[in-house]
């Protein structure tokens, strides 16, 4: 097929519309802190047939009916349950072979009952075409054929939800509420940095935060692992920099490029964790995917939980010598809940071994919220911004975070104690736990071992071992 080819050999005759945007791809941990997608010509599909969606449009509601009375001003609502979901598109379709691609969409646009949509943003969509779409071609447009389409979203099938759904709700619900917590959080500091509010003391307020968080990241990352420190450079270059104070601030800029240059390494490392696809044909330098450019998620999690604990610290420490100390703890709360929500969503990559391991790091997780919270006191009891819809928003993530481990507990293999009077070969402990099914115990030995932190595999004990369960 030469349409991807011809896609990129045509980008630059698009340089007037949709087409100039830039070829490239979003984390989903990023896309809480950032808002990219305006400038990605993204990869979509329709009943297989593939093409570039620069934009996407989305209905939701309610489905109400107003009800109004002869000679009276009073009228009433009654509510007839969710509209259907609507989902306008504009499609690209670029290429040498863009006329052929075009009637393959038609063909496909044509045939009846519901589809696969893949979607850039959504994901896999089960929809339907709502209305015939429109295809058109343009003599100064070579290469290039344009449609736009509305689909109508399938209603979710009336079930109590099997294994997998309930797997997929309860990531997205902690991904939902650490993407709140990033707007509550962005929030508090345009109400720190609101135009009223402009000043020397507040000016240097900000840049005082933004100094400490940087201070905290350079100390992290100097000792972290070389991905690490890859991922989160141009966020600690932005850090260093600072941010200047306008001379007039009549607008959230201010307070938006703040909250920007506080959120950017936290994303970037979150980002960075999460698995991406080995690249197939690369330059020799860079090559996507390679084990050196891997960050593991559990070394994220705890970089960010303790990079959270760090900027608590600095922010109370600073407040005390402060003019502004209110404003001091906002913004230092701000940059410590920005940091939070994104190992939240790096926790949703994680892997979990064994029953315990998961609930460890819900323990962690719930522990770094706490101090989110304790520092939301200490804040609300000197600073004169709002910051009620935050706590809100905190307790929430909580839940959401246990509901997401508690979920995967049942799924999880627990440990059971092993205890040996002397020193026994490690293989003779696996072979014993693994029972009738031989084939669980190369995997019982590897955890054994790592586990219990063994320096010969020949010399588990004497005392308790701790052992996977492969029956649970």
């Amino acid at each position: 097929m030469s349409g991807f080819l011809g896609a990129l050999s045509s980008i630059g005759s698009l340089a007037q519309g949709e087409g100039a945007a830039v070829l490239s791809s979003a984390g989903g941990v990023s896309g809480l802190l950032a808002s990219p997608f305006g400038s990605i010509l993204s990869t979509a599909s329709w009943r297989g047939v593939t093409f570039f969606m620069p934009s996407s449009q989305s209905s939701a509601g309610r489905r109400l009916v107003q009800l109004l009375f002869p000679g009276s001003d009073t009228w009433r609502v009654q509510d007839f349950g969710k509209a259907p979901q609507t989902i306008r598109i504009r499609g690209l379709i670029i290429g040498d072979d863009y006329v052929i691609r075009a009637k393959r969409m038609a063909a496909a646009l044509e045939k009846s009952g519901p589809a696969t949509l893949i979607h850039p943003w959504f994901g896999t969509v089960q929809a339907r075409l709502l209305e015939p779409a429109s295809i058109s071609f343009s003599d100064g447009e070579i290469r290039l054929a344009r449609f736009e389409a509305t689909f109508l979203r399938e209603q979710a099938a009336s079930t109590s939800g099997g294994l997998f759904s309930q797997i997929a709700s309860t990531i997205d619900s902690v991904l939902t509420s650490a993407d709140d917590l990033v707007d509550q959080a962005t929030m508090v500091v345009q109400s720190v940095l609101s135009p009223l509010n402009v000043g020397l003391a507040l000016a240097g307020a900000a840049q005082g935060v933004v100094s400490q968080v940087s201070g905290v990241w350079d100390a992290l990352v100097g000792s972290s692992p070389v991905a690490v420190q890859a991922a989160a450079l141009s966020g600690q270059t932005a850090l260093a920099a600072g941010v200047t104070a306008p001379t007039t601030n009549a607008d959230t800029s201010w307070a938006d490029s703040v909250t920007e240059v506080l959120s950017d390494v936290p994303s970037s490392i979150a980002n960075a964790a999460i698995p991406t696809d080995t690249s197939a044909v690369a330059a020799s330098v860079a090559v996507v995917g390679d084990v050196s450019d891997d960050v593991d998620v559990t070394t994220a999690v705890t970089l960010l939980l303790t990079a959270a604990v760090q900027i608590g610290a600095a922010g109370t420490a600073a407040a005390a010598s402060s003019v502004v100390p209110g404003n001091v703890l906002a913004l230092s709360l701000a940059a410590r809940v920005l940091t939070v929500s994104q190992a939240m969503a790096a926790q949703t990559a994680q892997v979990y071994a064994s029953q315990p391991d998961a609930l460890t790091a819900r323990d962690t997780m719930l522990a770094a919220l706490a101090g989110v919270e304790a520092d939301l006191d200490a804040a609300m009891s000197v600073a004169t911004v709002p910051l009620m819809a935050l706590g809100f928003s905190v307790q929430n993530a909580r839940t959401q975070v246990t509901a997401d481990i508690s979920a995967q507990l049942g799924r999880l293999p627990a440990l059971v104690t092993v205890t040996t009077g002397c020193p026994v070969n490690a293989w003779a402990v696996a072979y014993a736990v693994a029972g009738d099914t031989p084939s669980d115990v190369a995997s019982i030995w590897d955890d054994l071992v790592t586990r219990n932190d063994l320096i010969h595999p020949a010399l588990a004990g004497p005392g308790d071992v701790m052992v996977l369960e492969p029956s649970s």
